[in-house]
């Protein structure tokens, strides 16, 4: 399947930023195509697919496949509204209030900041990185594509009971972040600045206490301006006569100055998947038809926060993926009633009152989601784009317990599920469990590296047929989602210097219902 990036519909009705030269490509001016020559990969639009099947004897067979799919991409990462919400069409712009008393400006003075400037007849117009922000693709553009796999071996134990053992796994690759964030910040603060990127050519890193739009001599800054990329850089764009040299602090002319965010709509992460699945199959016999079904499941992804400088900071456990899952389901004819094995030559009045029931039941018994823990200083060693974890002490290890449900005077309730283990890690950074990384440094513990409570829910419904006549056919069902009315907890808020409180229930969790409904088929 071929797909070709979008034209706009008009000269002017659409723009793009490429990150190479600091342009925005406005389409249709100059020499700038409607489609502002963006390019695609032909390679990334051909998906293959192989399966085998192989018979090993009358009761055994392996199986296998590969396959690759691949995206046309969303929320306008490849086609979409992304070119229609730049400049000059649309601007992103942020101002800051001077103060916590004086506002920004008023609703009768407007923004003073002039954002929508002339396109030039060469249809390149410099992006006014330090007044809007502005979103940008790669170039050529990146479908995302998915590649999968699968192994597996199925036995017949009896005639009408299988067991199946997988392997299941895929490899997903330029791809959303988790959390589907669908962008990345290539102008995002850095805790250590390299010296290319640096003002003056200097090496420059996160320092609070460095006075605000000053440098120490040992490159200290706490001013994160002074940490983007695009700060001090110097690209074409920002060397063009045309371009206003923002009026920010070390800014001389050919630097880009550049302030706000740049929304990259790059798909340009990565995730994978493996698992083993365990699969115990029962068809109908005897009125009982069940499946049981045991996964392990190992799930890695990346956040979009901080990933344009460290992806292996950002790599961690998927957010939304149970590490073990069991699910059993299956229905089962109660054998009551005429030509049944209890009752078979009961009366049709006896068989209306004890026949014709099924049973049936989904359950799901999984562990708990991953959470990422957080600590309180963290601004006091890095700037708010990078991770905000502690480390842990050598050998120590967090000890993890729900408590019961704690009531509140509002109806709603709350539990927890981990002790705070040090009351402040910059007073008390050693005997705890969990330490102080220090300044410019991220804590060890990494992303999503804790689990919260297991889930547990239970669906169960009993079903009542009858004939009423030889075409009336008549069926009751009362079904109980959450049967049981178990409260599956969410997980804590993951700040260790606080009782890990849980307030809410876990994706999926729903106190118990009853559904009634009649279905009469003539």
């Amino acid at each position: 399947e071929i797909y070709f990036p979008e034209s706009v519909n008009g000269p002017g009705n659409g723009a793009l930023m490429n990150l190479n030269d600091g342009y925005l490509h406005v389409a249709g001016i100059g020499g700038v195509p409607s489609d502002m020559g963006w390019n695609w990969q032909v390679s990334k639009m051909f998906a293959p697919r192989i399966g085998a099947a192989y018979q090993l004897n009358d009761k055994t067979v392996i199986r296998a496949g590969y396959g690759r799919s691949f995206d046309i991409g969303v929320f306008g990462s490849i086609f979409g509204h992304v070119v229609t919400q730049n400049l000059p069409v649309l601007a992103n712009q942020a101002i800051n209030q001077l103060n916590t008393t004086t506002a920004a400006f008023t609703l009768a003075q407007g923004p003073t900041a002039n954002v929508f400037p002339t396109v030039p007849s060469n249809g390149l117009l410099p992006n006014p990185g330090s007044q809007v922000t502005t979103k940008a693709r790669p170039n050529p553009l990146n479908f995302p594509t998915i590649d999968a796999w699968n192994m597996s071996v199925q036995r017949a134990l009896t005639p009408t009971l299988t067991l199946t053992v997988a392997y299941v796994g895929n490899k997903g690759t330029h791809t959303l972040g988790d959390g589907d964030s669908n962008n990345t910040n290539p102008n995002e603060a850095a805790i250590n600045l390299p010296g290319s990127f640096g003002i003056g050519g200097q090496a420059l890193h996160y320092d609070p206490t460095v006075a605000n739009n000053k440098i120490a001599s040992n490159g200290g800054t706490s001013t994160t301006n002074f940490l983007q990329r695009y700060y001090a850089m110097s690209l074409a764009a920002c060397k063009d006569p045309t371009y206003a040299t923002p009026s920010e602090p070390f800014v001389t002319a050919g630097m880009c100055g550049w302030t706000n965010g740049i929304n990259y709509y790059g798909n340009n992460q990565n995730t994978e998947f493996d698992a083993m699945q365990i699969t115990l199959a029962q068809q109908m016999a005897k009125g009982l038809a069940y499946t049981a079904n045991y996964q392990w499941a190992s799930a890695f992804d990346e956040q979009s926060g901080y990933y344009t400088w460290d992806h292996n900071v950002t790599h961690g456990r998927d957010t939304n993926v149970r590490d073990q899952q069991l699910t059993l389901y299956g229905s089962y004819d109660l054998p009551f009633g005429k030509g049944k094995q209890f009752g078979a030559g009961v009366s049709r009045l006896a068989d209306l009152i004890i026949g014709g029931y099924q049973l049936s039941s989904v359950m799901n018994w999984s562990g708990g989601l991953p959470f990422t823990l957080g600590y309180n200083e963290s601004g006091t060693n890095v700037p708010n784009s990078a991770p905000n974890w502690p480390s842990k002490a050598a050998g120590a290890q967090m000890k993890t317990n729900l408590t019961g449900f704690v009531a509140g005077s509002s109806g709603t309730g709350t539990r927890s599920f981990y002790q705070a283990q040090t009351t402040n890690l910059l007073t008390d950074p050693g005997t705890g469990v969990f330490k102080n990384p220090g300044l410019d440094t991220i804590g060890n513990v990494g992303r999503n590296t804790y689990f919260g409570p297991h889930f547990f829910n239970d669906d169960l419904a009993i079903t009542k047929a009858f004939t009423i006549h030889e075409s009336v056919v008549t069926k009751f069902r009362m079904d109980a989602f959450n049967a049981f009315n178990h409260i599956n907890p969410g997980n804590p808020g993951g700040n260790i210097e606080s009782t890990g409180t849980i307030s809410g229930e876990a994706p999926g969790g729903v106190p118990r219902q009853l559904e009634f409904s009649l279905h009469v088929q003539f």
